[in-house]
């Protein structure tokens, strides 16, 4: 049996494993580092709702953000340095699902449970009926109200036009107004 030396053991590091080595680079702290865990800790629960709304499916959503900042995470400088770090984000979750999507061409018929996150959530009633909006809706709800990206970075992140993103964001707002008027909900929070 080959003998660690007492100098390789006492550092804690994992020197000369080059799997060990990788992941001591990635949990060591630094700025960048430090920097990322903030981003992280204050955009990710806008992103994760953002792409449950997209979705309506918590696995779906939980995996694209999860790839999303992991690939954040490898490209920390350059995604720090972006003009909207949270919409480079979002759109790399949106590409991810999007593309689980078309390799698994599943179909999604029911509504998921929404967690209930640390904070206010909207009425559930109202959660129910945007998650009922055309996909292309709840994108633009998602994105425009959920995470407040501009209707230029919106219609960037759907590849559609500005003008475009605002139709789409009237119809689903004339949509819920409507149908919120028959649920006798008068004033929503959240």
């Amino acid at each position: 049996m080959a003998r660690v030396s007492e100098s390789k053991r006492s550092s804690g590091r994992g020197k000369g494993i080059p799997c060990f080595t990788r992941y001591t680079s990635m949990v060591q702290t630094d700025r960048a580092s430090e920097s990322f865990e903030r981003f992280f800790a204050a955009t990710k629960d806008h992103v994760y709702r953002s792409l449950l709304v997209i979705t309506r499916d918590q696995a779906l959503a939980d995996d694209g953000v999860a790839e999303a900042y992991a690939r954040a995470f490898e490209r920390w400088p350059d995604v720090a340095n972006h003009p909207a770090p949270k919409a480079w984000v979002a759109r790399t979750a949106l590409n991810y699902v999007r593309s689980d999507r078309r390799r698994a061409r599943r179909i999604i018929f029911g509504l998921p449970d929404v967690p209930a996150p640390e904070r206010d959530l909207p009425d559930p009633q109202l959660v129910a009926l945007v998650l009922r909006l055309p996909r292309r809706q709840r994108e633009v709800i998602a994105l425009r109200i959920l995470l407040d990206l501009s209707t230029e970075r919106t219609a960037e992140l759907l590849g559609i036009a500005p003008g475009t993103v605002g139709a789409h964001l009237s119809k689903a707002l004339a949509r819920l107004e409507r149908e919120l008027v028959g649920t006798g909900i008068t004033e929503v929070e959240g």
